[in-house]
């Protein structure tokens, strides 16, 4: 008799535990649904006004992001689009926002703009620089190809700065017939003057930025330039504007 009394107190027990763990496993579920379903919308939205040549991604961060949504609470998201075009260039763009509300208000967040050295190419040559290819290694931008009076191969090593509107590309030392001269120095050797004059910092202008984001800094990476950009707190920007 004990026995099966005790066997019907675990029996009991068990379901109890299933029962209890029903709600829980209800809420989660009940969470994924509407999380997917807003990085779904909001994924949506952002291809609207970004329309990328490639897919758009859209996550949320917070912990319980989607019964949150129920509060006008999203929690913190992180968005990214591939092949966006702005102002004729071609960029990845990746962008985390803190606690977005589905008012469409932020905490603000950061961003950044990943250019093929393609599109720097471009951009250096509509400035003057025929002969240089953009391309970067190791963290360092590269500017090879043929330069001054005699049109010799070189590889130009640079240094990428920006303004809250723009970004510079100063070229610091320079390789050619196998030795590496520092730019500045090439004042004082004769028939270089073509070349330094060549090698001297370009600027380019990213206008067209959208409300609230500012420029604060440019790297080189084995694929592409990466700027990023901070975003202040208030209404999530538009894509009306772009960048570079």
């Amino acid at each position: 008799m004990s026995d099966h009394v005790t066997g019907n107190r675990r029996s009991r027990i068990r379901i109890l535990v299933a029962i209890t763990a029903i709600p829980a496993a209800l809420v989660c579920a009940a969470d994924l649904l509407v999380e997917h379903s807003t990085e779904g919308r909001i994924a949506a939205r952002a291809a609207g006004r970004l329309k990328p040549d490639g897919p758009v991604h859209a996550d949320l961060t917070t912990p319980l992001a989607g019964l949150r949504t129920f509060a006008g609470d999203i929690g913190d998201i992180a968005v990214s689009a591939e092949g966006v075009r702005r102002q004729h260039t071609v960029m990845d763009v990746s962008v985390r926002l803190r606690d977005v509300t589905t008012g469409g208000d932020s905490a603000g967040g950061t961003g950044t703009a990943t250019v093929g050295y393609d599109q720097v190419t471009r951009r250096l040559r509509a400035l003057g620089d025929d002969g240089l290819t953009a391309g970067g290694q190791a963290g360092a931008l590269l500017l090879s190809g043929s330069a001054g009076r005699l049109g010799l191969p070189v590889v130009v090593r640079a240094e990428v700065s920006t303004t809250a509107d723009a970004l510079t590309i100063t070229p610091t030392t320079v390789s050619v017939l196998g030795r590496r001269v520092a730019v500045p120095d090439l004042a004082a050797r004769p028939g270089a003057s073509r070349l330094r004059d060549e090698l001297a910092p370009r600027t380019l202008a990213v206008t067209g930025l959208p409300r609230g984001v500012t420029l604060t800094s440019a790297h080189a990476t084995d694929h592409g330039l990466v700027l990023a950009f901070s975003i202040a707190a208030g209404p999530t920007p538009t894509a009306a504007g772009g960048a570079v």
